[in-house]
């Protein structure tokens, strides 16, 4: 059975979220969602469409919401502010709904309402809650408060960016076992965010991930650290059995598959080259069409993924290139 999953953005929201729909709905088409853990109705654009099984959905189907219906062009845009103003009476709402939950000291509820207005940085008085929200958690013990603040310092979202300030809350998430939290040090200490890169960090945390969690982004950032020789002794062979075993990973139903085009780019290029497995330049150019796609999709929140797409196209081309020279003629 297929199902067709819409990435829908709602309206004055930074992040986008994917929901089922029975019928077609084209790209750039305007919709009504129910969001947040309220339902309440918002308006938002569907940015991209796809046909999945349910082994290959981006989020799983029986958690997934439906989009109740198309809106035209005119009801997108009439009266923002009346529009706004029923936000405002809808944040009131959820302050008394977040009330609630302070009061009865129900803190993983509390967690929970701060992650469902985490991406609504154009209203600063939701996210100065969120931030008290999350700071309130952290004492409780609660680490994935932690990982969240960290990721607001990181992207520099809505606080101003900090590495250092990201670094400190991720550790004590790390410490605390939150998968995202070893990942994210990871990137930290191998990219150098907050000072110059450590690769033994980088690797100690990447490692864990992996171990742990069997994480993705782990699996296939140590790929990268043994294909390069960064820390470890190089080893293609191992760097290319981590990238598969990453593709697997990410090929679970409930995983985020963010780094799907990153791990689609490096076994391309396996089979480009002939890396570690036979050269094979069909399903290389199929590998790394796949990979083009999932980088395009990420234009919007990837401040990177320009050059990885340049970098893809170029293997692209040479995949082509080989693919036409056993052309007859």
């Amino acid at each position: 059975m297929q199902y067709r999953y819409c990435l829908v953005r709602p309206k004055n929201i930074d992040k986008a979220y994917y929901y089922l729909s029975d019928e077609a709905i084209p790209e750039k088409s305007y919709v009504l969602v129910p969001l947040g853990h309220a339902n309440r109705l918002h308006k938002g654009v569907v940015e991209a469409v796809s046909l999945c099984t349910e082994e290959t959905a981006p989020f799983p189907v029986n958690r997934t919401k439906s989009i109740l219906r198309t809106i035209t062009p005119e009801e997108y845009d009439a009266d923002e502010d009346a529009e706004w103003r029923r936000y405002a009476e809808t944040f009131i709402d959820d302050i008394e709904e977040l009330s609630g939950f302070l009061s009865a000291q129900d803190y993983d509820a509390v967690f929970q309402w701060a992650c469902e207005h985490h991406e609504c940085t154009r209203f600063p008085d939701i996210m100065e809650t969120v931030i008290r929200c999350y700071r309130l958690c952290m004492k409780y013990g609660h680490p994935g408060a932690a990982l969240n603040l960290g990721t607001l310092y990181y992207n520099g979202t809505y606080l101003k960016q900090d590495f250092e300030q990201a670094v400190k809350l991720y550790e004590i998430a790390a410490e605390a076992g939150e998968r995202r939290a070893l990942c994210n040090l990871g990137y930290c200490y191998y990219y150098g965010r907050h000072q110059p890169p450590d690769y033994e960090k980088a690797y100690h945390y990447y490692q864990l991930g992996a171990l742990l969690f069997d994480d993705p982004n782990c699996l296939y950032k140590l790929g990268d650290m043994y294909r390069m020789g960064l820390y470890v002794a190089e080893n293609e062979t191992y760097a290319v059995r981590l990238y598969f075993r990453a593709l697997d990973a990410v090929n679970r139903p409930e995983e985020d598959d963010f780094c799907r085009a990153d791990i689609l780019e490096r076994i391309g290029e396996a089979f480009l080259y002939g890396i570690a497995v036979e050269c094979d330049a069909k399903k290389a150019l199929d590998l790394l069409m796949q990979s083009l796609s999932g980088f395009y999709e990420r234009r919007k929140t990837d401040p990177y993924v320009s050059g990885l797409i340049a970098h893809v196209k170029e293997k692209i081309q040479e995949a082509q290139d080989l693919l036409d020279e056993d052309l007859p003629g």
